[in-house]
């Protein structure tokens, strides 16, 4: 098994990895947008074996990763393969990993709840390594890896959820859901008084 080091999400980002199971709750307590995302990995992983980069050995890979049974908020949001493309540079102390994943995601907006679907790119770089001092400072590149064996998937998809944006909008100026009649505001005003005063202060409106 692999043993993350430091890994850094978003504020509000608990992640659990072990023996091939992910589990990560996000809470943006601001929006009130709440996630549960959970994957198990099938049996036929992307595993590499380390021992020739560990050698000194370089090379550039490029596969993909079926994550069509992840959920997240209640739906599927991959329908196609997440495609990936890694670089590994080695040297007898640690192996440098580069890459990137290139993948579609499909769900509704957390404003207007209209399904929208985006192209994303999550970049990532880590350093592997067999073991790690206690003296070493650890600022979350380091995956320690002390049976050279990586397992591809597991790594690339926790890439892909601390990546994850907080809120998944179908654009950045969505206007969102009219809170008295429900209309989507993207589409046009829907003409509801929306400027309602706290009873409190009624009368310091009057004041005014």
């Amino acid at each position: 098994p692999m043993v993350f080091k430091g890994l850094k999400g978003l504020a509000g980002i608990q992640l659990v990895s072990f023996y091939g199971w992910i589990g990560v709750k996000g809470l943006d307590k601001e929006n009130l947008s709440h996630y549960n995302i959970s994957v198990r990995h099938e049996e036929k992983n992307m595993t590499i074996d380390l021992r020739k980069y560990f050698l000194g050995s370089s090379e550039t890979l490029e596969y993909g990763i079926d994550l069509s049974g992840m959920e997240l908020g209640g739906v599927k949001p991959f329908c196609a393969p997440v495609k990936v493309c890694i670089e590994l540079k080695g040297s007898a102390a640690s192996v440098e990993l580069t890459g990137k994943a290139v993948y579609t995601m499909t769900m509704p907006c957390d404003r207007c709840f209209e399904v929208t679907t985006q192209e994303r790119q999550t970049d990532f770089f880590h350093v592997l390594v067999r073991e790690l001092s206690d003296e070493e400072d650890n600022d979350g590149q380091f995956v320690v890896v002390p049976d050279e064996q990586l397992d591809m998937d597991q790594l690339v998809t926790e890439d892909i959820l601390l990546d994850l944006p907080s809120k998944f909008l179908c654009s950045p100026d969505c206007k969102g859901l009219c809170p008295i009649c429900g209309k989507n505001l993207n589409q046009g005003d829907c003409g509801c008084e929306r400027d309602s005063v706290d009873p409190r202060l009624a009368i310091l409106k009057e004041l005014l």
